[in-house]
């Protein structure tokens, strides 16, 4: 009985995948182009995003909203449509005006676009630029300054309700001193605390060193987490449980209660009223970059400053990942 092999197919042969997608470019083939991105991702990525094909299709319709043929295109086509988007929506999808977050999600598509050509054989034309992050996007990212951080910490004795008190001062120092996002926050188990480092899980599981202010609150804390633990009949592991009544004492915090709970927090802080655009901007970001920045100016290099948040890299400019 011979060798059974298993059957390659047209993406793997580097001469027919050339000649596939060079025919589907002449025709803004979208199903073509959409299938050849799933499968260099599947080829060249440990963890292949099945939400970046979806986001190359509108490009691929805008162009031809624009009459380009390929490979006449124009230098700013990448951000005048990344712009476009932003006021008007997707071409035959969502509408606009679309969120900076969203827009840098297609952005971040097209980034994997521009390499699918690259290893199909039709890399786009030199002159076409790739724009980096927008500046309404990275703005978003600049450190809270160290005057309103020493203002949070005060504020929140004043807070009312008063039983969550003890949980903000938790996820101030969380996201303020030691850099962590919402999800990894509420991510964390109490066997993660171990003195003056912590265990971080999630997709990029790490040690994370405590500064003194962090390691206190969070010492601090563990007697009134353990109490509100021993109101479930089965104790969760979580290192973030709920006061209540919102959610029932000792049950796990979860992304959106915790969202919620600081952007409360902020407008109160604040002194803003529901609705002001000084309230509703993410203060989660903007704790976790006073830490990015606290590190930095600390003399810890780059490299480890990335690794400890969670990070690929640091650029220059806030708000860079």
């Amino acid at each position: 009985m011979g060798e059974e092999r298993l059957a390659l197919e047209p993406w793997d042969h580097p001469e027919e995948r050339k000649r596939l997608v060079g025919e589907a470019l002449a025709r803004w083939d979208e199903g073509v182009l959409e299938e050849g991105v799933w499968a260099f991702l599947v080829r060249t990525r440990k963890k292949p995003d099945r939400q970046v094909p979806p986001l190359v299709r509108p490009f691929l319709r805008w162009l031809v909203l624009q009459g380009r043929t390929w490979p006449h295109l124009e230098a700013g086509d990448i951000r005048a449509y990344l712009l476009w988007i932003k006021e008007k929506g997707y071409p035959g999808g969502t509408k606009g005006p679309l969120s900076w977050n969203t827009v840098e999600r297609a952005r971040g598509a097209l980034g994997h676009f521009l390499r699918f050509l690259e290893w199909a054989g039709h890399p786009m034309p030199s002159h076409v630029e790739y724009p980096p992050r927008f500046t309404p996007y990275a703005q978003s990212r600049k450190p809270l300054p160290e005057e309103e951080w020493e203002a949070f910490l005060r504020k929140v004795e004043e807070y009312t309700p008063a039983h969550w008190r003890p949980l903000i001062r938790v996820l101030l120092v969380l996201a303020g001193e030691v850099g962590l996002t919402a999800k990894e926050a509420v991510g964390l188990w109490r066997d993660d605390l171990k003195g003056d480092r912590l265990l971080v899980r999630g997709e990029r599981l790490r040690e994370v060193p405590l500064t003194p202010l962090a390691q206190e609150v969070l010492e601090e804390w563990l007697p009134l987490r353990d109490y509100l633990a021993s109101h479930q009949p089965l104790p969760y592991p979580h290192l973030l449980l709920s006061p209540g009544p919102r959610k029932g004492k000792g049950k796990p915090l979860t992304y959106h209660d915790v969202r919620w709970l600081m952007r409360e927090f902020a407008r109160f802080a604040r002194g803003t009223r529901k609705g002001k655009e000084s309230a509703r901007e993410e203060i989660l970001h903007r704790l976790r970059w006073r830490a990015i920045r606290n590190y930095l100016k600390a003399g810890h290099p780059k490299e480890k400053v990335a690794y400890w948040t969670g990070m690929r890299s640091l650029l220059l400019g806030w708000g860079e990942e």
